[in-house]
């Protein structure tokens, strides 16, 4: 069961990253994540921390993201909270034998607008961590995240034929 959500804004990402969560019939849950891209100075990954060194960032670089994630952990924290909630109520709604389909949709437009209120905050941040980068930086980052967007199109591909590695 996916116990911890990890939605990190991204520096690096052009993308937007998101969840869904399927109900079966015995409550369990499921969920399917799309992984985020590669975020500049989070926690733990080599990845990103290679990243971060081939940027090449200087100290008073490294300190400008962290303010400018710190400016936004907090409004991310509770939007994801808020999903978690309008999702724990759409769950309690599917339940519910005498729920309306009209509530149904409204329930469904409210986690939708939530998300996008999310990805927009997501951008955000990533506009204003563009903007610490310098002009060959972000040539950098383009470069990686091309090779990025290809490995992905290649795990796709083999997740669709049910290859594993």
């Amino acid at each position: 069961m996916f116990k911890k959500q990890v939605l990190m804004a991204s520096a690096v990402a052009l993308s937007l990253t998101g969840e869904m969560a399927i109900a079966d019939s015995t409550t369990k849950d499921t969920h399917f994540t799309v992984a985020p891209a590669p975020v500049l100075m989070s926690q733990g990954d080599e990845r990103e921390a290679d990243l971060v060194d081939r940027l090449d960032l200087s100290t008073a670089q490294r300190q400008q993201i962290q303010g400018i994630r710190a400016n936004y952990r907090s409004q991310m924290g509770a939007k994801r909270a808020a999903i978690q909630q309008a999702k724990n109520t759409m769950r309690t709604l599917m339940r519910n034998s005498t729920t309306s389909r009209n509530q149904l949709e409204a329930q469904h437009r409210t986690i939708t607008n939530l998300r996008q209120d999310l990805a927009d905050l997501h951008f955000r941040q990533m506009l204003d961590i563009r903007e610490v980068l310098t002009p060959a930086q972000r040539a950098e980052l383009a470069q990686h995240m091309a090779q990025k967007r290809q490995g992905d199109r290649f795990q796709r591909w083999r997740s669709w034929f049910g290859w594993r590695q």
